[in-house]
């Protein structure tokens, strides 16, 4: 009998990475759930036991280099290797090109961006060593929208894009696979982590994320299903690639839309 596949998501202590450590619990992985919060990582620990799988809480700040390390070493202390490794942990902010202030970007970008390069980094080396294996990265639809208000956060999700581009082109032809993930609004907890010069985006995403079709186990469950199938972007939404479509083919009827969008959202968030 094969030993069951391993996976390490950053951020599992809440919202999609919990959803995300759910899933791959009820398909028979071992699961290293890491968070920056060691007591929501161990719930999520006690609740996907259940499953009758491997798992192990693990602290993490993945917006620094040592922590990660820690991290790294950790897991290959455990495992002695690992199958999977999904780029989740984030945070949140507002704020335009304009207002933004330095101190957020340099937040924003340390966590959401480097944050995940530091993941491809110290964990790609080990599946290039394994001749197999996958690095998923969660990103944004935000990272493709172009929509006003959230400069920092578009930016780094854009980035982790880019990363991911990169990251694949360099492992071309090593047996390990990058996919990438870019869902719009869903029910989740990221707001509590919120920054930013104003309140006027972050009511708008409040909305937005009230009034989403998607909880986080539905874009869970499209994740596990689009990474199985070897997909690169994976927009884990009919909404979400039919606005892609739109921008792509028709970016200039997309800008009509998103700000007519914006500006309902705004007259009534």
């Amino acid at each position: 009998m094969s030993k069951a596949q391993r996976v390490l998501i950053t951020g599992a202590g809440s919202g999609l990475g919990r959803a995300l450590a759910f899933r791959y619990a009820e398909a028979g992985w071992r699961v290293a759930c890491a968070d920056i919060r060691m007591d929501r990582a161990e719930e999520t620990v006690s609740l996907i036991t259940g499953f009758g799988i491997g798992a192990m809480a693990l602290q993490v700040d993945v917006g620094d280099d040592d922590s990660f390390e820690t991290l790294r070493d950790l897991v290959l202390a455990a495992w002695d290797g690992v199958d999977l490794v999904i780029n989740n942990a984030g945070v949140a902010a507002g704020g335009s090109v304009l207002n933004a202030s330095t101190a957020d970007w340099h937040w924003m970008l340390n966590i959401n961006l480097l944050g995940v390069a530091r993941g491809c980094r110290l964990f790609g080396p080990v599946l290039i060593e394994q001749g197999k294996g996958h690095i998923v990265n969660i990103a944004s639809f935000a990272a493709l929208a172009g929509a006003p208000g959230m400069a920092c956060y578009a930016a780094a999700k854009a980035g982790v894009v880019a990363v991911s581009e990169g990251l694949r082109a360099d492992l071309h032809g090593s047996g390990v696979g990058v996919s990438v993930v870019c869902p719009s609004f869903f029910q989740t907890n990221l707001l509590e982590s919120f920054r930013g010069p104003d309140t006027t985006t972050r009511n708008i995403a409040a909305s937005l994320m009230r009034d989403a079709k998607e909880s986080a186990a539905d874009i869970a469950e499209q994740i596990f299903q689009a990474v199985a199938r070897g997909e690169f972007l994976i927009l884990p939404s009919a909404e979400v690639r039919q606005r892609w479509r739109i921008k792509r083919w028709f970016p200039n009827l997309y800008f009509r839309k998103l700000m007519r969008a914006v500006q309902a959202r705004r007259a009534d968030p």
